[in-house]
């Protein structure tokens, strides 16, 4: 047995004698893991396949029950299935890609610094699925009505399920990452690259700033979905300048208690 997985605790000897080519082959053997834990649940998305495809296209069937998406070529369903459950595969093996992740980095660190990166691990998750959930509950019902509503009666409504399917997608994934914002600046406050107060004096330029943001990602330019998308991330935005602040609150009492 590797007598360096098997320590819980930080050994710098062992870590300094393992060998250019020994963290290659644990990094190679971690990465097999994660591509193991990613087929593995992709076999089980594909099993699932008909009720993701039912989750997916919910928020159009609550507007259009009678529409049917279209597919253009033979096997533009097939392919899609497996885009289908090959996301959900790393969606669902992400917390097990994040421990191989952690379990590769962590002997690297002191004691210190891995108490203050294993909270943030399930915070960045946490936070994308909120990212998601939040796009899809509310902003993809919007832009639908919106976006499908600007055809009236003019245009006959074909949509084919590849691009519906990349439309939904696209946001979330958009939502997930722009609400890792309090993790980015919670570590750019650890860093002492940005400060509380900076964040605080120039919140009406992250206003301006979020609104663009906005107006880029959602597919709809109303000034509805806009407000929809940018208040939850404005909240977020004050919610990281407390972070940084009781961030730098804790460091001056460490300076305090050392001096």
């Amino acid at each position: 047995m590797n007598p360096r997985t098997a320590r819980p605790e930080y050994d710098p000897e062992s870590a300094r004698r393992m060998t250019f080519w020994q963290h290659l082959g644990e990094l190679r053997v971690r990465l097999f893991r994660c591509a193991f834990y990613v087929l593995l649940l992709a076999c089980v998305g594909w099993y699932f396949k008909g009720l993701l495809i039912e989750l997916l296209t919910a928020p159009l069937n609550a507007y259009y029950a009678d529409m049917r998406l279209t597919v253009l070529a033979v096997q533009e369903a097939f392919l899609l299935y497996i885009r289908i459950a090959t996301y959900s595969g790393i969606a669902a093996a992400s917390p097990l890609i994040l421990l191989e992740a952690w379990g590769f980095v962590s002997p690297a660190l002191s004691k210190r610094e891995r108490r203050l990166v294993m909270p943030v691990l399930p915070v960045v998750l946490l936070l994308f699925i909120a990212g998601v959930l939040f796009i899809y509950f509310q902003l993809v019902p919007v832009s639908i009505s919106i976006l499908l509503g600007m055809a009236g009666t003019e245009f006959d409504l074909v949509l084919t399920v590849d691009k519906y399917i990349n439309f939904v997608l696209g946001l979330c994934m958009a939502g997930g990452i722009m609400f890792e914002m309090p993790v980015v600046l919670a570590i750019l406050g650890y860093l002492e690259l940005v400060t509380a107060r900076g964040l605080w004096m120039r919140s009406n330029i992250a206003v301006v700033v979020l609104l663009i943001l906005s107006a880029v990602i959602t597919p709809t330019g109303d000034a509805l979905t806009m407000v929809l998308f940018t208040l939850p991330l404005l909240l977020l935005y004050f919610a990281s300048t407390l972070v940084v602040w009781l961030i730098e609150r804790r460091n001056r009492h460490k300076i305090v208690e050392s001096g």
